[in-house]
């Protein structure tokens, strides 16, 4: 039997990719009439004095949520699975996060929270970052960072502060994107010691601090292959830049 054609008053099926600009044809979706009373539905006028208000309901609008596709997720690839399974050995306290990204072009496709980076030390505030850098903070806390406090403090480091991880933005003074529009920086503002001491960045007083202080950021720079911190410029008169960013093997910028 052929298929009747619609008539050229019907509305068009919305379509899946047309879910986003959905709502305004919503709006304008017919809603009948009521039925007339015809002679002989009853007795008398008055049999139904609602006649003339019934309406017919309008149809429940469907939520965009109703109209878009389902999307099959994408597989995390097998190195950040890997470097996940690295993190629980460590011990890093983490939660997955939603892709981050924006039009400027900054992304971090698989980033994670982190809490805490393994060794009885939390990163405060906890901060969104790549796994890459992740591990390697977590590594650096547990071979540099702890064993050079208790040596030359004698209390070990409990907590990490950080001025910034993922944001996005480009360097101060460029139009180039920053490390950290990638998830791939942190930003150390500090460190608390098991004894209660704070410890910050360019504003330490007498010698084992300073001394602490040097220590960490030379074995930093290979860990990093980038390492900016007070004296470098300006901006970094108050913490410690810490990144990932690519580079040539064995090359490093740190000052």
């Amino acid at each position: 039997m052929p298929r009747p054609e619609r008539p050229a008053d019907a509305p068009k099926a919305v379509e899946p990719d047309e879910a986003a600009n959905a709502e305004p044809y919503l709006e304008n979706i017919p809603v009948p009439e009521p039925r007339p009373v015809q002679a002989g539905d009853e007795k008398s006028a008055d049999a139904r004095p609602d006649d003339k208000q019934r309406t017919v309901p309008k149809p429940e609008r469907p939520t965009k949520d109703d109209l878009t596709p389902s999307i099959r997720p994408v597989s995390m690839p097998a190195d950040e699975l890997a470097c996940r399974a690295r993190l629980r050995e460590l011990g890093v306290a983490f939660r997955e996060l939603p892709q981050l990204s924006d039009k400027a072009g900054c992304s971090a496709p698989w980033p994670i929270q982190v809490a805490d980076l393994g060794s009885d030390v939390e990163l405060a505030p906890a901060g969104a970052v790549n796994c890459a850098i992740a591990e390697r903070s977590a590594r650096f806390i547990r071979e540099v960072v702890v064993p050079a406090s208790q040596k030359l403090l004698g209390s070990p480091v409990k907590v990490l502060r950080h001025a910034s991880a993922y944001v996005c933005r480009p360097r101060n003074g460029t139009n180039k994107l920053s490390e950290h529009a990638f998830g791939n920086a942190l930003d150390v503002d500090g460190f608390v010691l098991a004894d209660k001491r704070t410890l910050g960045v360019g504003r330490v007083q007498g010698q084992q601090e300073a001394k602490f202080m040097l220590a960490v950021r030379l074995a930093a720079c290979g860990p990093y292959t980038t390492v900016l911190g007070p004296g470098s410029n300006a901006d970094h008169a108050t913490h410690l830049h810490l990144d990932l960013a690519k580079r040539r093997p064995g090359s490093t910028y740190c000052r």
